[in-house]
């Protein structure tokens, strides 16, 4: 296959997937994420495509090649991390690496452009290279790290969704840095295998996503399911555990999920509190209805993450958080699920919710 066949297929492939993430209905923040770091690999293709022909304005293309390392490193966060995958200093630290990638790429639209080469250019632009490969490269090792810890304590599922994506972004990384010392004298070659490894990456990581999500979408169900036909198969429900037994189990589960922050944790399931406490996954939903009086656990896990939420929305310190961020610190894994559940509890939206305590506030 030809190098200009495999930038336009990256390129096909990329759009399809950025698209492909606006029909999830409930989006994750991994989903946005992956979202951004398609268009990200849109703009490489599309640079790689239109080089020969648009001269020095590549460069301006090659700004918007600035989400890729550093997003996948908040996608794996995104993934593998339960409790406050991302924070305020995870997007600064993503948004200074996209800063010097856009530098970069502006410092070579600019001396490209209009020939511009003062004695200190060489040293700067060295520095600003040798920045963005290091920051980089430490980027990709975590990013790596992020599905490697707790490896041992996940669940077999999960284990080999980490597995997918150890494999798949190490060995890109390692097909990469090998290829770039081989056909460093071809640069036409050197393009197209990179254009291939990254349509490997996109397919992975795109798998992954599905994977990881349908099975956490469908658990609740299956458990629902799965009672409710024990139920309708006898006429007298063989209870295993005593009156006493159940009480002390929604004991349990009560401080699991309030003392010890569970509903903090985000994609929080039945099937994860049943294997904390290593019981059956009907014996946590029943102790939910008949102990914490909650329609269901989803209907729990919301009030608890609104109620945070609502402590952060009108805490002081945290005045200059984004209504994302608050999501994303009270459990909740996309802006869009917070948005619904926020205004389902409260009739307000977080934003108008903080605006109506501020008032408050001053007026007191």
């Amino acid at each position: 296959m030809q190098p200009v066949y495999v930038h336009f297929t990256l390129l096909a492939v990329s759009l399809t997937l950025l698209l492909a993430q606006l029909t999830v209905r409930e989006k994750h923040s991994a989903h946005i994420l992956f979202a951004i770091f398609c268009g990200s690999i849109s703009m490489v293709a599309l640079k790689q495509l239109t080089g020969d022909m648009i001269g020095p304005y590549q460069y301006l293309i090659g700004m918007a090649t600035c989400a890729t390392c550093n997003c996948i490193w908040l996608f794996s966060r995104a993934l593998f991390r339960e409790k406050n995958p991302i924070g305020l200093l995870h997007i600064a630290v993503a948004l200074a690496i996209a800063a010097l990638i856009m530098i970069q790429q502006g410092y070579l639209f600019a001396t490209h452009r209009w020939a511009l080469y003062p004695a200190w250019l060489p040293i700067f632009s060295h520095l600003l290279r040798e920045a963005t490969i290091l920051l980089s490269s430490c980027i990709l090792v975590l990013s790596f790290w992020e599905a490697l810890r707790g490896f041992k304590h996940a669940r077999k599922p999960e284990q080999q969704q980490r597995i997918l994506f150890m494999v798949t972004f190490g060995c890109a990384v390692l097909v990469s840095k090998s290829v770039k010392g081989i056909f460093a004298s071809d640069p036409e070659v050197l393009a197209s295998i990179m254009s291939g490894i990254t349509l490997c990456v996109l397919v992975g990581l795109q798998s992954l996503l599905f994977w990881r999500f349908q099975t956490s979408n469908s658990t609740v169900e299956e458990t629902t399911n799965a009672y409710s036909s024990s139920q309708s198969d006898s006429n007298e429900i063989p209870c295993s555990i005593p009156l006493e037994s159940d009480v002390e189990l929604a004991k349990q589960v009560q401080s699991l999920l309030i003392e010890q922050n569970y509903y903090l944790q985000a994609n929080l399931k039945v099937a994860d509190i049943a294997r904390a406490l290593n019981v059956p996954e009907y014996k946590i939903s029943k102790a939910l209805r008949n102990h914490l009086h909650a329609k269901n656990f989803n209907q729990l896990i919301n009030t608890l993450r609104v109620e945070r939420a609502k402590q952060v929305l009108i805490d002081p310190d945290k005045q200059h958080w984004p209504v994302l961020v608050v999501g994303l610190e009270c459990g909740f894994a996309s802006v869009g699920p917070f948005m619904r559940a926020f205004k389902s509890y409260t009739g307000t939206t977080p934003n108008q919710y903080r605006q109506h305590a501020l008032f408050h506030q001053r007026c007191t």
